[in-house]
């Protein structure tokens, strides 16, 4: 049949416009290296030896003992090295902290990670960094656990690809059309880039049923960060994918009722990272970033910057499905919050874990190394609704709320530092409800309320959390076996809190080995009587507390702080060093990261000679899109 010229312009049309929705492709994916147990090497073993790591079994480890000690992996050439993965000995219960270092040839080597903190999981876990080409050697170097000095790897895996140059399976979009195409077609190992300009439409990008693999993740990422702008409606939205990574954009989306920035449903294995997040609100409830659905776990939103939220919804929401399944084990770090204004009373906190009903099942969720800055939304700055959660390491300054344990059991909240300018009202550290929680390590100063409130109940679920019908599980829960422990709290107008408000007093609870220096207020006070067991602790500077306690449970003494690095820190002379008394084993590191010995009491180890200081209060460039 033959195509009149009308008709066939138009077919051309036609096919032009489909070709433009089609990527075009450059191939290839990472692969794990072979490495012979020969070809690994250490600097000691304690009889565990380093072939171990790569002999496929989960039951053989190698294992040294100190800071410092290292393990060598021989690839037997030159090639290209993407990521890394790891197993711990007895990962779920400990971290392990190390560096991963490469090197062409054996001499000089190049840190591509340093100070990683492992999460707390069985298996192999993934330390990812940007691809190094021209590597031969790559080395491990480990600095002990959150328990001991040893270095324990059941299993080492080294991904990469055979050439010298990085290869890639990618493609670039430039418009919303192509970029939904694309993620229509993805297949494991493939990077979207999306170019600079506005990406928009008045739904979200749709990712349903799309699967990455581990260590071949799905990339959607801005070819230049910041310069990929999703705005107007268009938003992401997962719902039953998993391996996929998010990464490099800015989101201004207008917001409303139904939609987010990005919602993960019933999806696990998605990364949020390195995104600035400034969306145009237009006062409706929205949560930003939202993990929802049953089998939503091991997700994780890191260096992200949130900006200026203004609206009611909790910046981000991990929630499972609000009734029998709460999402597990995510993570969420060095991301940067800042100025979130106007403070509502309720529902627009920083950071959420759980919802009242899910707040008895474990989440398992790892919050670390955020930066909070004028965080003012919420009198809850993160909202803790869920249990087996750790919040550690957070850094918040001049935040009008505080770090609430409102629901649930077993939570963790250690190592953070809470700085406020001393003036600005409301400005408090926590406030803990529930059964079980350990509170240590933590620094406040300058703060306007309550640093630690172990607070009253109005409702008693009993001391295993039993007694309760579904409508109790929105009440303030009685405080159970409750543990403060090393705290340091100074320059603030408050200091350890029992029972500030409701009716029901904490029970079989412990503050240890804590030091309040304070000017004003009262130190120590039970607002309630309860029986809480006071022992190893300082007090000074004002009235140490409004109850009759001994000089072995509150010490009225001066800690003879010294200023180091805008901390107040413990001098040779004090009477904290080496005073710690009570059995809390968990308690093996301050809040510099250095490894206690005879512990002193407070959140800080006084060391005689230079020791390597782990952890600082972080700064705006320590998190965030362009940080390390």
């Amino acid at each position: 049949m033959k195509m009149s010229p009308k008709k066939a312009a138009a077919f051309l049309l036609c096919v032009l416009l489909f070709m433009s929705l089609i990527p075009s492709f450059v191939a290839a994916a990472d692969t794990k290296f072979s490495v012979s147990g020969s070809s690994v090497t250490a600097s000691s073993n304690d009889g565990n030896v380093p072939a171990n790591t790569v002999d496929g079994d989960m039951g053989t480890r190698w294992s040294a003992s100190g800071d410092g000690q290292w393990i060598k992996f021989d690839l037997g050439s030159s090639v290209t090295v993407a990521f890394v993965k790891i197993a711990f000995l007895n990962g779920s219960t400990r971290t392990s902290s190390f560096d991963i270092q490469t090197s062409a040839d054996n001499a000089t080597f190049t840190t591509q990670l340093s100070n990683v903190t492992s999460s707390l999981v069985d298996g192999l876990q993934t330390f990812d960094f940007p691809d190094v080409a021209s590597v031969r050697y790559v080395r491990i170097i480990g600095h002990g656990n959150s328990a001991s000095a040893w270095n324990s790897y059941l299993e080492v895996e080294v991904y990469g690809n055979g050439g010298s140059t990085p290869v890639e399976d990618s493609v670039t979009v430039s418009t919303s059309a192509q970029l939904q195409t694309a993620i229509d077609q993805a297949i494991p190992g493939r990077i979207i880039y999306l170019q600079n300009g506005t990406y928009s439409q008045s739904g979200p990008f749709t990712v349903n049923g799309i699967h990455g693999q581990d260590g071949q993740e799905i990339v959607i990422k801005a070819l230049n960060r910041g310069q990929a702008i999703i705005s107007g409606g268009a938003y992401f939205s997962l719902y039953q994918s998993s391996y996929v990574t998010i990464s490099g954009m800015k989101f201004t989306t207008t917001t409303s009722a139904s939609n987010n920035a990005v919602k993960m449903d019933e999806s696990s294995h998605i990364r949020v990272t390195r995104n600035e997040f400034n969306l145009n609100e237009t006062g409706a409830t929205n949560n930003w970033v939202k993990i929802r659905g049953v089998n939503s776990d091991n997700n994780r939103i890191d260096r992200n910057k949130f900006v200026s939220k203004a609206d009611p919804g909790p910046i981000i929401a991990v929630d499972g499905d609000g009734s029998t399944y709460m999402s597990r084990y995510t993570i969420i770090d060095r991301n940067y919050f800042y100025d979130s204004t106007p403070r509502i009373t309720n529902g627009k906190e920083s950071i959420r874990l759980g919802l009242s009903g899910v707040s008895l099942l474990n989440g398992n969720a790892t919050v670390e190394n955020n930066l909070f800055e004028n965080s003012d939304g919420d009198p809850e700055i993160i909202s803790v609704k869920s249990s087996g959660n750790t919040v550690r390491y957070n850094t918040i300054r001049n935040s009008q709320g505080q770090v609430t344990a409102r629901h649930g059991n077993n939570n963790q909240y250690y190592g953070n530092f809470f700085l406020g300018d001393g003036s600005k009202a409301g400005v408090g550290g926590f406030r803990i409800y529930g059964t079980d929680h350990r509170i240590y390590n933590n620094y406040f100063e300058g703060l306007t309320t309550d640093a630690i409130n172990l607070d009253g109940g109005d409702w008693d679920g009993g001391t295993n959390s039993t007694n309760y019908s579904s409508g109790d599980l929105s009440k303030h829960w009685r405080v159970y076996r409750a543990q403060v422990t090393n705290n340091t709290i100074v320059n603030s107008d408050f200091g350890i809190i029992i029972g500030r408000s409701y009716t029901s007093a904490p029970v079989d609870s412990r503050v240890a080995n804590n030091i309040v220096n304070n000017s004003a207020g009262t130190l120590y006070e039970e607002v309630k009587t309860s029986n809480t067991v006071f022992e190893g602790n300082i007090g000074f500077g004002s009235t140490v507390t409004n109850r009759s306690r001994t000089s072995s449970e509150i010490r009225n003494i001066t800690p003879s702080f010294t200023t180091i690095g805008g901390l107040q820190k413990l001098t040779s002379g004090s009477a904290a060093v080496n005073a710690a008394v009570g059995s809390y084993s968990y308690v093996t590191e301050d809040m510099d990261g250095q490894a206690r010995s005879t512990n002193d009491v407070g959140a800080d180890e006084y060391f005689s000679s230079s020791t390597s200081i782990v952890r600082v209060p972080l700064s705006a460039s320590d998190v965030g899109p362009d940080s390390p």
